[in-house]
């Protein structure tokens, strides 16, 4: 299992979950530099996983990566389109890569 940001031009791989934007470092729970946790952050993974979800990155769906390339989006053939994800947000796409 890897983030969806670290597949390469015309790799394929199934969405296997989204995770909350969180990591954990020493104890501590630290949201995008911030350090501590509150539970305002827990309602703003959820909502993001939601809306990937909406998008049609949900558990089982299949994604190619058209293009990645350093600096711009991930260009991404999901379901009937194709769709442009920032980096950021592709770390948080957890998938597993389908074997050619």
């Amino acid at each position: 299992m890897c983030p969806l940001a670290m597949l390469t031009c015309g790799e394929s791989a199934e969405i296997v979950g989204v995770r909350n934007g969180f990591r954990h470092h020493g104890g501590e729970c630290v949201r995008h530099g911030d350090s501590g946790c509150s539970s305002g952050h827990h309602g703003d993974g959820r909502r993001r996983s939601a809306r990937l979800s909406e998008m049609g990155f949900s558990p089982g769906q299949i994604v190619e990566v058209v293009q990645n390339s350093p600096g711009v989006p991930l260009l991404l053939r999901v379901r009937d389109g194709k769709m442009a994800v920032d980096k950021r947000t592709a770390m948080e796409i957890m998938v597993r890569r389908i074997s050619s």
